[in-house]
């Protein structure tokens, strides 16, 4: 057996320069790559290789071209039997550090947790259960969109324990403290709702205020204790009762896949009269169990949630007491882990690969969820796309200002626009009945979308003009 590594492996056109962070089981490195010249990430496992990294490596590379997944370049095993992926660099800020030092805004959290919802359902597709969905596992791309990284290549590689290690306490479901030996797809729908509650909080949903947590008895309070209200004086009834849901103690009570959490959000949106954020997902590609939800997929991009089920049984209510404020956990790759009670027998067929599950459940018929009933407010759900805003042109004023233009999709076009500044920070959409619209100095690239009087939207359109070098 190799020696565990203790500095930075040579790997054949990277050029090493500086380590990113570390975990318990790998140490993620910034490499430069040579030909094409980027900058690159480098996970690197501490101990030797197992036979299951190929196979692991394999299915990541299966959905790793989803747009709200982190892009894998490729994988190998150094000449002392290190192995390593080389994957997307995100630069910091990370959403969690944010986070953190300030909750997002509705509309920032909605569009983040919307989009991993659809790499989430992509994955439970391709038979890949996350198990570990949390806010540092999803990371902002250069151009700061979110994604579901961290799929836990060589955490656990060859670990004959893994079914106990992988999991994050704070964002795991009670289930997975129980019997980590079953997961399910629901897991990954708990854990994506204890997330989109930690963005809007800056703290898990079940840390207390002023300390550090005991990590036995923040499991206790995840398997006991009902979800604490988010103490958010502009988050809509229907939003928290989204969360609820999402996080219901029995599995079989929230919502029946992760698309089904999303479009749920999509209303939210919707009914915010929010600019409407797309669930990408890859039809009929990819070889993973059906769908255990009613949802109709029949478009690969959904635009915007359609309808939301009244539920047949209602979910248990809000409870009264306040949530405290957890106390802000250091920066690493991984946090504290526990390692749960294994009782019960198998009820669904597993593999496991390395640090993530494939689910193995043919033809399971999963009892309809509970669904929260959603009012869609003033605006009604949106349906399908329109028709977008024509010849989008920008021309750079003297002042340092980008003016753009644009013509109404067609000649009987009855309703807005909606913009704001593209390839930088994410501000606020912009609402204009005009078909012009300026940017400020220092700001090039737009985006537009048109929203129809029915509150049908169309898909974005984007320009950009070329500012003066220095």
């Amino acid at each position: 057996m190799a020696a565990q590594i203790d500095s930075p492996p040579l790997i054949p056109g990277l050029k090493h320069l500086r380590v990113l962070g570390s975990g318990g089981y790998s140490t993620v490195h910034l490499y430069e790559q040579q030909v094409p010249r980027r900058e690159i990430a480098v996970k690197v496992m501490r101990g030797p290789s197992s036979d299951l990294f190929q196979s692991e490596a394999e299915l990541m590379a299966r959905v790793s071209s989803h747009p709200a997944i982190l892009s894998l370049f490729g994988a190998g095993v150094t000449e002392e039997g290190f192995a390593y992926i080389v994957m997307e660099y995100c630069p910091p800020p990370q959403l969690w550090t944010v986070a953190r030092r300030r909750p997002l805004s509705i509309a920032d959290a909605l569009r983040t947790i919307i989009q991993i919802s659809g790499a989430v359902e992509t994955a439970h597709r391709a038979g890949i259960i996350h198990r570990d969905i949390k806010p540092a596992n999803i990371l902002l791309t250069a151009y700061r969109r979110p994604v579901l990284a961290d799929f836990g290549i060589s955490s656990v590689a060859g670990d004959v324990n893994q079914a106990t290690r992988g999991l994050s306490v704070p964002w795991a479901p009670p289930e997975q403290l129980i019997d980590a030996a079953n997961p399910h797809p629901s897991a990954d729908v708990y854990s994506l709702a204890a997330t989109f509650y930690s963005l809007l909080s800056g703290r898990s949903p079940f840390g207390t205020a002023g300390q550090k947590d005991d990590i036995f008895q923040l499991s206790r309070r995840i398997i006991s204790d009902p979800v604490p209200p988010l103490q958010r004086p502009d988050a809509p009834e229907a939003l928290k009762r989204v969360i609820e849901v999402a996080m219901d103690k029995s599995p079989m009570q929230r919502y029946p896949s992760a698309l089904a959490l999303g479009r749920a959000l999509q209303e939210i949106e919707s009914s915010l009269n929010l600019p409407p954020t797309t669930i990408d997902l890859l039809q009929d590609s990819l070889d993973g169990p059906e769908d255990a939800g009613d949802d109709d997929d029949s478009g690969t991009r959904i635009a915007v949630f359609s309808r939301v089920e009244t539920p047949s049984q209602a979910a248990p209510a809000a409870p009264e007491e306040e949530a405290g404020v957890e106390e802000t956990e250091e920066e690493a790759p991984r946090r504290p882990r526990v390692a749960p009670t294994v009782i019960g027998a198998a009820a669904i067929a597993v593999a496991v690969v390395g640090g993530y599950i494939v689910w193995s459940g043919p033809g399971e018929e999963r009892p309809p969820g509970s669904f929260a009933t959603i009012q869609a407010g003033q605006a009604a759900p949106l349906k399908e796309t329109a028709p977008g805003p024509q010849g989008l042109v920008g021309e750079l004023a003297e002042d340092g200002t980008a003016r753009f233009t644009w013509s109404a999709p067609a000649a009987d076009w009855a309703g807005e626009y909606q913009y704001r500044q593209w390839r930088g920070t994410v501000p606020t959409w912009e609402r204009t009945a005009d078909t012009s619209a300026v940017l400020p100095a220092g700001q090039t690239c737009i985006e537009v979308v048109a929203v129809r009087d029915d509150r049908q939207v169309s898909d974005p359109v984007h320009a950009c003009v070329n500012a003066p070098t220095p």
